[in-house]
């Protein structure tokens, strides 16, 4: 596959940091650190994370997370229609949902019809309310609720980047009065399930009074935790660039290193996906209105380069020498490399994304083959399987490992005392 950094576009967006004499080598290096999600790792990602995640035996209402119409009111629009009823219980009239909940999908422009993320999610969502209707309903009805006796409220979504979007969906559930009454009961509970999604975005929705469960596929690499010497250097970078935005950093400075197939979050730097096509320092997008479907297309990558620069970052070369790792698949060798990292504390999607730049959905199934095998657990521990298994590979790698420089004249560091 041809480098996303060596395409022409790509080249024509990189030719524009011509200010400082390094910015053009930190922005190279910053393309290199934007992690992709191809569609169909999102989609397998996603339906495994729900049927997984979700209780099997209850039934599960599944939402679709989307912008919601912007209101004056400090709470938006509730979920359902409500309207008083007589309880003989009380003896009182109470608000009742009743009816549909909003659609899933719908334009907040009527100009020109604009979807967004939520038309894909939504479509994965009915792919799983068809094939289990007992277990999941797409955005019930009230009534379908209590026939069917629904005992978790799910929001999906691709991203969570500040968790304000998120937040304001729970919201809109709390205003219905019959849904505080089921959560007060105890009778629901609430889930949040992403593909992947900031720290700072878990931890906001997280605070929300209904208190939901947040779930996701993976971390999000940021600005923040890509870096570590030069991570000032790459703030600065893209705050001078980006100057023609109000949000350098993307929504609420989250400064997401993450885009999808279907498209490009707006918690990434401004310097990807804003244009400036006005003034005398223009500026083109490398991701304009958010479109990246063109600069990863093929999905062929040669892996064997990368793996070898992967052992001697770990500084474990000998490796490559042992015979079962020699005779092993690249998909083989890629869990190898997951489970070295695990072993020296590199867990997170960004330390791998350095030792492997590869797609998340490739290093996933990496750790996915790596769990399979007993070498880790699914928090990420290792195992005794594991840990024999890394000392079985460098003994054998020592047999069979030659220096770098075999001719090279030996010395030693130390003298010892004779015996």
């Amino acid at each position: 596959m041809q480098q996303v950094d060596q395409q022409e576009k790509a080249k024509l967006w990189l030719s524009q940091f011509d200010r400082g004499p390094n910015d053009r080598a930190l922005a190279e290096k910053l393309l290199k650190s934007v992690n992709y999600c191809p569609l169909n790792a999102f989609k397998d990602s996603m339906v495994k994370l729900t049927r997984r995640v979700l209780p099997l035996k209850q039934p599960s209402a599944l939402f679709i997370e989307r912008e919601l119409q912007p209101t004056k009111a400090k709470l938006p629009p509730p979920l359902y229609h409500q309207k008083k009823t007589y309880s003989r219980r009380s003896k009182k009239k109470h608000l009742r949902a009743y009816g549909a909940a909003i659609q899933a999908i719908k334009s907040l422009k009527y100009k020109t019809q604009d979807i967004g993320s939520e038309a894909l999610t939504a479509w994965i969502a009915n792919t799983l309310c068809r094939q289990n209707p007992a277990r999941f309903l797409l955005q019930p009805t009230a009534d379908n609720v209590r026939t069917s006796k629904v005992k978790n409220f799910v929001v999906l979504t691709d991203f969570i980047g500040s968790g304000d979007r998120a937040r304001k969906i729970l919201d809109a559930m709390w205003v219905v009065a019959s849904i505080r009454s089921w959560y007060s009961g105890k009778f629901i509970r609430f889930w949040i399930l992403a593909y992947s999604g900031t720290e700072q975005g878990i931890a906001n929705v997280r605070k929300h009074r209904f208190s939901p469960e947040v779930r996701v596929v993976t971390e999000c690499p940021t600005l923040f935790n890509s870096f570590d010497y030069d991570q000032n250097d790459m703030i600065a970078l893209c705050e001078a660039y980006g100057a023609h935005s109000d949000k350098p950093l993307g929504h609420e400075r989250t400064a997401a290193l993450l885009a999808f197939e279907h498209g490009a979050p707006n918690n990434m730097p401004a310097i990807f996906v804003s244009e400036k096509n006005r003034g005398a320092k223009r500026w083109a997008p490398l991701f304009p209105k958010r479109v990246t479907e063109y600069y990863w297309r093929s999905t062929e990558v040669d892996v064997a380069p990368l793996i070898l620069k992967a052992l001697d970052a770990l500084g474990l070369p000998e490796i490559q020498s042992a015979p079962s790792f020699k005779r092993a698949g690249n998909p083989f060798k890629l869990a190898v490399i997951v489970l070295l990292a695990f072993s020296l504390k590199k867990k997170q999607a960004a330390d791998l994304r350095r030792l492997l730049p590869l797609s998340l959905d490739l290093l996933l199934l990496a750790k996915d083959r790596a769990v399979k095998r007993g070498w880790i657990t699914a928090q990420g521990a290792l195992t005794l399987a594991g840990r024999k298994y890394m000392r079985m590979l460098r003994r054998e790698g020592a047999k069979f490992f030659v220096a770098p420089d075999p001719f090279a004249p030996y010395h030693p560091e130390q003298l010892r005392a004779p015996q």
